[in-house]
Order: structure tokens, then sequence, then C-alpha cells
């Protein structure tokens, strides 16, 4: 039941941000935000689902914080190794899991066949299917998790998510003035 939950938030995130990013454009610079900072396992969902924008070098990846900086979308973008292989992330705090497109599963090494897919969840569109896994290591900058719970996505999905499975074991999340501070 709690898989079957966590997939149908999922998907209907990702449907709905897929369904919002045809509008157009925000035209205006986005306003400064008071800063928030909380643990990760404690945040409320703040971003919505949208395709990936190319990959792009995201700053702040030395040192003791991780800084990701708000792209023009209005999300935030991070490159992470899974098993030490990159992967574009959209960073989901909303996300109660990490969730991976089938490309970037196969361009990781999780064996799996859509044979395998089952109904994991039910989103706005319908049931979800896709695979229930344990990714084995997560490393984005300096911190790191193994055995992190997860789900290869069958359809739906534009982007992989970074979720609360991995955010929450990494410390503190804080987002202010367009920025996400890991550490």
């Amino acid at each position: 039941m709690f898989a079957r939950l966590l997939i149908a938030t999922i998907a209907a995130g990702a449907i709905g941000g897929w369904l919002m990013a045809g509008g157009p454009a925000p035209t205006d610079t986005p306003k400064p935000r008071p800063a928030t900072e909380v643990s990760a396992a404690k945040m409320a969902p703040t971003i919505a689902h949208a395709p990936s924008p190319p990959p792009s070098a995201t700053s702040g990846y030395g040192g003791r914080e991780i800084v990701i900086e708000r792209k023009p979308d209005g999300h935030y973008y991070a490159d992470a190794t899974i098993n030490g292989q990159l992967v574009r992330f959209l960073v989901d705090t909303g996300a109660t899991t990490v969730a991976l497109t089938e490309e970037d599963a196969r361009h990781v090494g999780l064996a799996f066949s859509t044979s395998e897919f089952s109904v994991i969840g039910r989103g706005a569109s319908g049931d979800v299917r896709g695979k229930n896994v344990t990714i084995d290591r997560i490393s984005l900058g300096h911190l790191e998790a193994t055995r992190v719970r997860g789900a290869i996505i069958g359809n739906g999905l534009d982007v992989s998510l970074l979720g609360q499975s991995f955010l929450s074991r990494i410390g503190s999340v804080r987002i202010a003035d367009d920025r996400m501070t890991l550490r």
C-alpha cells in the first residue's frame, strides 16, 4: 500500500508538471524568498515536475555545502552519480523516493525488464507501472547514501527525481534567494 501511495504521488506530480510545462515561460525574474532551513526528512512538497533542461554545470559541488541555483523554469537540477554513473536529476523535496526513468536506470546498470513492471501506484492518468528497486549508492558531491529506496518508472517521467529517500539521509536542505543549499 505504501509503495502504491508513493508512486501515485510521484506520478501525479510528474504528470501535473508535464501538463504545466506546456505554458509560456515566466518573463519576470523571481523575487527573493525568505530563507528556510529544515531537516530534509520534514520538508513539505515545494516544487512540481518538469522536463529537464540540457545538462549544464551546477555550481557549488565542492566544500562542506552543495549549492544549486534555481533554473529559469523554477526548479533545481543536480548531477549526481548512481553506482559511479552520472545522472541528471530534478531535486524534488516532495517526492518520497528516488524515481528513475527507464533510460537512466539502464545507464546506471540496474537490471530490469519492462516485462517485470507491474502496477505500483495510481496517478491522475491511471495506473503507474514500474519496479521498486534498491540503489546501491548515490553521491552528490561529498554527500553520499547507500542502499537507497527507489523506483524505475515505466512511462510519464521525463527526468529522474532525487527525492526524500536520498535527501532525508544527507542532513539539511536550505532554500533562500533562488539557491538550494544541501549539507
